[in-house]
C-alpha cells in the first residue's frame, strides 16, 4: 500500500508541475526553429524572457522560440544535435564549458541569481536558518547536483558550510528543474529546498534569507552566449545585445532580478 501511496504521490507532484510552469521543455526529439531563432534558456528564466521574445519580435519582426529545462541538460541538447542560435543557463560555469568545447562565441552578463531558501506558506517546520536543513526530521528538496544550476550551486552552499553530508541524509527528491522544487514547495509535500530568491511566489510560499557569510558559494552571475553553430549570426547576435540591453534588463528587474554588475556582489 505504502509504494502506491507512494506512486500516486509522485505522480501528482508531476502532474502539478507541468501545470505550475506550463510544461518546461524535455525534448526527447532535436529541437528545431521552423522560423525566428531557437534559444536553450534555463527554466528558472522562464517568465522574464517570454516577455523579453514578445518585444523583441515586436521590435525587430523576429521570432523566437525557446526550450526550457535545467542548464545541464540544455548543455546536453546543444552537445548532441549541435544547432540553435543562443545558450542562456542559469551559471556561467556551464557558458564557460560550452566556450571550451567551442559552442559559444560571444557572451553578455545579464543578472544574478541569489540563492535563498523557500518553505510552504507558515514555515511549519521552523526553518530558520540554512543549519535547520540538517535537523532531524526535516524534508528536504534539492536540485540534482548534476543537473540544474541551482542543484550544482546548493551542493557548493551546503559543502562550504560543511552541511552537505547531514542535509543529504532528508532529501526526499531531487529534482532536475529550479521550476520542480517550487512545486513541492507550494503543494507543502517538503519542508524546505533552495531556490533562486528571484523565483519566490509569496501567495504559495515562503522565504528565508541566507547569511551571507554563509551563501558565498550561492551568488550566480547568469550569462548568455551565441552559439557558434547558428545559421543566422547576426540575428543571434541583434539578440542577445537586446536581452543585455537597458530596455532588457528593465525586464528582469520587474521579475525581482538583481541587475547586472551589483557592487554589494562584487
Amino acid at each position: 500500500m505504502k509504494r502506491y501511496c507512494g506512486i500516486a504521490i509522485l505522480i501528482f507532484i508531476l502532474t502539478c508541475s507541468c501545470l505550475f510552469i506550463g510544461c518546461t521543455s524535455q525534448q526527447t526529439e532535436e529541437p528545431i526553429a521552423s522560423e525566428g531563432l531557437l534559444v536553450y534558456c534555463g527554466a528558472g528564466m522562464r517568465e522574464p524572457m517570454d516577455e523579453i521574445a514578445q518585444i523583441f519580435e515586436d521590435k525587430e519582426g523576429i521570432p523566437v522560440r525557446y526550450t526550457y529545462g535545467g542548464s545541464a541538460q540544455l548543455l546536453s541538447q546543444i552537445e548532441l544535435y549541435q544547432n540553435g542560435d543562443a545558450y542562456m543557463p542559469g551559471a556561467l560555469s556551464y557558458i564557460e564549458t560550452a566556450m571550451e568545447k567551442g559552442y559559444v562565441d560571444k557572451t553578455e552578463d545579464l543578472v544574478y541569481h541569489v540563492m535563498a531558501i523557500a518553505v510552504p506558506k507558515g514555515n511549519p517546520a521552523g526553518i530558520q536558518t540554512i543549519n535547520d536543513l540538517a535537523k532531524e526530521g526535516v524534508k528536504v528538496v534539492l536540485g540534482d547536483p548534476e543537473g540544474p544550476a541551482i542543484g550544482k550551486s546548493s551542493k557548493k552552499v551546503l559543502e562550504d558550510n560543511k552541511l552537505w553530508d547531514a542535509v543529504s541524509e532528508n532529501v526526499i527528491a531531487y529534482s532536475g528543474t529550479v521550476n520542480e522544487l517550487l512545486v513541492y514547495i507550494s503543494m507543502n509535500q517538503a519542508d524546505a529546498t533552495l531556490i533562486w530568491e528571484d523565483l519566490y511566489n509569496p501567495e504559495s510560499m515562503d522565504i528565508v534569507s541566507i547569511a551571507k557569510d554563509q551563501n558565498k558559494k550561492g551568488i550566480m552571475v547568469v550569462p548568455i552566449g551565441t552559439l557558434t553553430f547558428s545559421e543566422r549570426p547576426e540575428d543571434a547576435e541583434k539578440f542577445i545585445s537586446f536581452v543585455a540591453s537597458d530596455e532588457g534588463k528593465s525586464v528582469f528587474a520587474k521579475h525581482g532580478f538583481t541587475i547586472y554588475p551589483d557592487p554589494k556582489y562584487e
